[in-house]
């Protein structure tokens, strides 16, 4: 084969090489634009639509709000108050932007986000643990009280070089629109704003001046404490965050408030890399601390799984092998500690630091003290 020829087929295989290259590239370039411009539409908003719904959390928990809500409505009228309403609008935004989220958001195939998602969603519909009074929204209503507030505004087009991407683009209602169509008795959704579900949630609101008075709190703590993990992964994955300030919380002990007091430490009964397995014999006695203490350690955003065993009094946990083991125990364990330990309102007891089952009791004996102080100074 000649000179000219080889060279021929070497440029022929350098321009498609350089074709191939240069589409690839493009078409990366696509996916990031269009990757960005999917977080814009649908992440940033779900990150606005979970702190303000975190916000909310915090206030109703706090007692400030009920006492204030009371105070300027009364429920003398019959009627709801406007705060009930706009918390009810907080729920369904949300639900709106979590919804978008998981079928069109950037992250459908991540398995953190859809984790924490879904277990949001399951404890707003879970009767099992938390009955099927206030605050309790099924799957389907959750998915109705989304639509009522979601509206499709149209398509936006990504453009990056000679290729273009369409995203299907959302809005949501505001909640003076909400609240306006809420009172209105000639509304579409009429149905549903009468419904049990949602009755009970603003009504729920409204009866209470106390947070001890607020039916469902418990669902609503837990739905709290996973909002955290949620919003702290999405503005770790988009490299920023929107909350400028601390947010309000009511602490991982309150899920445990009514706890039956003199519950003895958790003990160590096995661990390994990954995994823990806790005795707490009263869990076998006591049905609300066993639903409460699995909630607040679901919520530890290290904790992959669950499982209180009632019958046997134990708790086993398996977490991430990224988290050192000595360190997340013990600071697990103490969090356990802490949280059974707290009554209704009262400081938490003294907790014993945690030790593996049959290790011994060292108690010192002060004339035993002095005498191997007095040995070590005459040797």
């Amino acid at each position: 084969m000649d000179p000219v020829t080889i060279l021929s087929i070497f440029s022929a295989v350098v321009a498609a090489v350089w074709t191939a290259w240069t589409w690839s590239e493009q078409q990366k370039a696509v996916r990031q634009v269009q990757r960005d411009q999917a977080a814009a539409l649908y992440v940033n908003p779900l990150l606005l639509a979970g702190h303000q719904l975190q916000r909310r959390l915090g206030e109703l928990l706090g007692d400030r709000d009920l006492a204030s809500n009371e105070r300027a409505h009364g429920n003398h009228d019959g009627l709801v108050s406007a705060a009930a309403i706009e918390t009810l609008w907080t729920f369904a935004e949300y639900f709106a932007w979590a919804a978008v989220n998981m079928r069109h958001g950037p992250y459908t195939r991540e398995p953190r986000v859809i984790e924490l998602i879904v277990a949001i969603s399951r404890t707003f519909d879970d009767r099992e643990h938390f009955g099927n009074g206030a605050f309790r929204f099924s799957t389907a209503e959750q998915e109705s009280l989304g639509q009522t507030v979601r509206r499709r505004v149209g398509q936006a087009t990504v453009h990056a070089g000679e290729s273009s991407a369409a995203l299907t683009e959302f809005e949501v209602v505001t909640a003076v629109d909400f609240e306006r169509d809420f009172r209105d008795p000639q509304s579409t959704k009429a149905g549903l704003y009468g419904s049990r579900a949602v009755r009970n949630a603003v009504e729920g609101i409204d009866r209470a001046e106390r947070i001890e008075q607020l039916e469902g709190r418990d669902r609503l703590i837990v739905v709290q404490q996973l909002l955290g993990p949620l919003l702290t992964h999405l503005e770790r994955l988009e490299g920023f965050s929107v909350s400028s300030h601390a947010l309000l919380r009511a602490p991982y002990e309150r899920i445990a408030s009514g706890a039956t007091p003199n519950v003895a430490p958790p003990r160590i009964l096995h661990r390994m890399r990954g995994r823990i397995r806790l005795g707490i014999p009263e869990l076998r006695t006591h049905k609300d601390l066993a639903d409460r203490l699995e909630a607040l350690i679901r919520a530890w955003e290290e904790v992959e799984d669950v499982s209180v065993n009632v019958t046997a009094g134990s708790v086993a946990i398996r977490y991430r092998t990224t988290v050192p083991d000595d360190e997340f125990q013990a600071k697990l364990v103490a969090s356990i500690g802490n949280a059974i330990h707290r009554t209704n309102g009262g400081p938490p007891a003294v907790v014993a630091r945690p030790r593996p089952e049959g290790a011994a009791s060292r108690q010192s004996d002060p004339r035993k003290e002095r005498s191997r102080r007095a040995r070590r100074r005459s040797a």
